[in-house]
């Protein structure tokens, strides 16, 4: 059974509906009225699965949503 985490969906959803925003764990936990302590493994989560990607390092570090290359699917569907 598959168990969806409602924090990292919120995290996605955010980074989605905002994809060009650049934040820090702090910033994103000000946003989104949550603690750093529990967005910092969420968002290495998401580095790892490639739906995000970090820049830099430590709490400085910046997170932005990388999109899928839908148009690169599409275009290797139809030709391929």
């Amino acid at each position: 059974m598959l168990q969806l985490n409602p924090l990292k969906v919120e995290c996605t959803l955010f980074f989605e509906e905002n994809p060009y925003t650049f934040e820090t764990v702090e910033g994103l936990a000000s946003r989104l009225g949550r603690r750093t302590t529990e967005l910092a493994q969420i968002l290495e989560h998401l580095v790892t699965v490639s739906i995000l990607e970090k820049i830099g390092d430590g709490e400085q570090a910046i997170y932005r949503y990388l999109q899928p290359d839908t148009f690169q699917f599409q275009r290797e569907a139809i030709w391929d």
